[in-house]
């Protein structure tokens, strides 16, 4: 109840981050696997969380952020909680690779597909989205 109070009464951009928010949960749930819904759920409760922590200093973020727009940072945060969440080893079932029985495998599809939204909405050039996807694969690489 006091969540939805807080989203009712939140600035406009913290209201845009929502809408932007359904909007990954829904494009992230259309294709994917067995463990797609607890990977996106995960990531989701998190950004969320982080929204109505302090709405007023999200909202201060986007208005001084040189035109970033709450869509970008939802799939930005996407992305790197992904990445955050298989660097830190616990998706592996042994070093350099990602356990088939969790949302290992659905994290990477995340992280990869937030990239590639990224990109269609022209906030991050190729070449860091490539540099982003390769160095996310050489620490799975290396951690296990």
């Amino acid at each position: 109840m006091l969540a939805l109070i807080k989203k009712t009464l939140a600035p406009k951009e913290v209201k845009a981050a929502f809408g932007a928010l359904d909007e990954a949960e829904y494009h992230f749930l259309q294709e994917g696997g067995l463990f797609r819904d607890e990977a996106v759920s995960s990531i989701r409760q998190l950004i969320e969380k982080a929204l109505l922590k302090h709405p007023d200093n999200f909202a201060k973020i986007i208005q001084n952020n040189n035109g970033r727009t709450p869509r970008e940072w939802v799939y930005s945060q996407f992305a790197n909680i992904a990445a955050d969440m298989l660097e830190s080893g616990r998706y592996h079932v042994f070093r350099g690779a990602l356990d088939t029985l969790g949302p290992g495998e659905e994290l990477l599809n995340i992280h990869d597909a937030s990239y590639d939204v990224l990109l269609e909405m022209k906030a991050v050039e190729l070449e860091y989205a490539e540099k982003q996807k390769a160095g996310l694969r050489e620490n799975i690489g290396k951690l296990g």
